[in-house]
């Protein structure tokens, strides 16, 4: 009997079905970081939401920065001290987060938040009255300030009244037209994107429908309210509506952008601009502050 030479038969491998799936599991798996995932993401957009809610809440929108800056500044110091789930301090690797932090979770959705603002008001013209959302705001303010400046609920002349009125808010609308002129490009170019108009908003709104839209109001509210006070409350539940409306417009461009934005600053930002410049400066060597105290000593005692 001719016995076959044992190096040619294949080696035996105890090696069941459930361990070749589990290998095959370790090989496919890949680290998740938690803080680019939803929930904790979303940490990082809420100062975006502060801006949103700013027209309406202030004091609310400046709280809604804490939550935010303690993310920018976890997340720096993971990528930082980890590379996914080993330890490597690197100053490369979290100076390239905090940039995509910084664009990403701060900068540009603040600028999308305001366009959405300065979209909706400007939207308004083509409903109602004609007239951008800040225009209304702005008038409605004025009418505020002369209510509260002169006695219109006691004067014995309504019409006399009236006069005054149209002729105060006719230097009002002439000094907003004549202080937007003085204005250069890219100042109009700011007001219009991201200042919501506070210069413009009365200046490009035409004369006449605005100064209609001014007596419009103040004989509304001159005939359903009693006194100045109440005048007032009845203007600033106008103004917050208007309010309201705007802050759905920052809201929507936050929600149409925010994968977008994150797409480009990892994308463009981070892959062609930050991380090739990056790779010229030679910060590997340097894994922590004490280790460019440990190189001068090293060098000192040779």
């Amino acid at each position: 009997m001719k016995i076959a030479n044992v190096k040619n038969i294949p080696a035996f491998r105890a090696e069941t079905t459930e361990t070749k799936a589990e290998s095959k599991n370790k090989q496919e798996k890949k680290y998740v970081d938690p803080l680019a995932t939803w929930p904790l993401r979303g940490l990082g957009y809420t100062n975006d939401i502060g801006v949103a809610i700013n027209e309406i809440a202030p004091t609310t929108a400046k709280l809604f920065w804490v939550p935010a800056l303690m993310y920018f500044g976890a997340d720096v110091y993971d990528k930082y001290k980890n590379k996914g789930n080993k330890y490597d301090p690197n100053a490369q690797r979290a100076f390239s987060q905090a940039v995509f932090q910084a664009f990403a979770s701060i900068l540009l959705p603040a600028v999308f938040g305001h366009i959405g603002q300065s979209g909706f008001s400007f939207i308004d013209k083509f409903r109602g009255e004609k007239l951008s959302t800040n225009a209304k705001e702005q008038t409605l303010r004025f009418l505020k300030n002369y209510s509260s400046e002169h006695d219109i609920f006691n004067a014995n002349n309504r019409d006399t009244v009236i006069k005054d009125f149209e002729e105060s808010f006719n230097i009002f609308y002439q000094d907003k037209v004549n202080h937007y002129k003085k204005q250069n490009i890219f100042s109009k170019i700011y007001d219009t994107t991201l200042a919501n108009c506070k210069k413009g908003a009365i200046a490009n709104s035409k004369e006449q429908r605005i100064k209609d839209f001014a007596k419009k109001q103040f004989l509304e509210l001159l005939n359903n309210c009693s006194d100045s006070e109440a005048l007032k409350q009845s203007v600033d539940k106008k103004v917050f509506k208007l309010k309201v409306w705007k802050s759905a417009g920052s809201f929507t461009a936050l929600l149409l952008t925010v994968k977008l934005i994150d797409d480009f600053v990892e994308k463009i930002i981070i892959k062609k601009v930050v991380e090739p410049q990056l790779s010229k400066i030679p910060l590997n060597s340097k894994k922590s502050i004490s280790d460019f105290g440990n190189t001068k000593s090293v060098q000192s005692k040779q």
